[in-house]
């Protein structure tokens, strides 16, 4: 779809295109939106495990850790050593949509669900890329931003077919691009039917996370004028 009156957008030929994928790693000072739905959903209870897949700078992580859970995370620029095991929870957190390759994304969905005991977590971008003219450029199946980053929009039902073409099971929408994929039919049924959302006061949730307090200037002194 073209948005009216937007410029339309270039097209930068695929091979030898370089994309910059550890620029989209975002500095986070409280856990993701998907994160918050599985605490609010009570899909991470304690004594469960959690592997963030492709976790970025690790903000999920450590505030996970905080809140006294098990919580590991892999990333292949931030994080390459961390460890990949398999998880009852797994959440692949806006990764999809910065993979400028569509076989290799459709790869690490795959790898991220071998790991999911019991349930994959998905987000990605939901959007229209024309938004992004006339700074950016079409790549593949997405866009080359102007910070040389890849964006790939989806639509809230493409995502949800995407998932459930690539792993051939269900897949429940939780919010805007967020997904739940469970491993047994019998886990996405009974969350179905006993479907509650608790509230959490997330601003007075404190996980370290925090900006740190800027430090008051020190007032100037005035240079005598010669």
């Amino acid at each position: 779809t073209t948005i009216p009156g937007a410029a339309p957008l270039q097209v930068v030929p695929a091979l030898g295109v370089a994309v910059d994928r550890h620029r989209t790693a975002l500095t986070r000072y409280q856990l993701s939106r998907p994160v918050k739905t599985l605490i609010e959903y009570a899909q991470l209870s304690p004594g469960s495990s959690f592997l963030d897949y492709g976790c970025g700078l690790g903000a999920d992580i450590r505030g996970l850790r905080e809140l006294g859970f098990d919580a590991s995370g892999w990333d292949p620029v931030h994080a390459p050593d961390g460890p990949r095991p398999e998880a009852d929870v797994v959440n692949l957190g806006y990764v999809l949509n910065v993979i400028e390759d569509p076989a290799e994304r459709l790869e690490t969905l795959a790898s991220a669900w071998r790991l999911a005991r019991r349930l994959l977590v998905v987000s990605a971008l939901i959007g229209n890329a024309t938004a992004e003219a006339p700074h950016a450029a079409t790549l593949n199946d997405g866009v080359l931003t102007q910070r040389n980053t890849f964006q790939r929009y989806f639509g809230q039902q493409e995502l949800q077919g995407y998932l459930e073409d690539a792993l051939e099971t269900a897949a429940v929408p939780v919010a805007l691009g967020i997904f739940y994929v469970f491993r047994d039919p019998s886990g996405r049924q009974l969350f179905l039917q006993s479907r509650s959302r608790r509230t959490v006061d997330w601003g007075s949730v404190s996980l370290g996370l925090a900006k740190p307090e800027r430090l008051p200037r020190e007032p100037r002194i005035a240079r005598p004028q010669r």
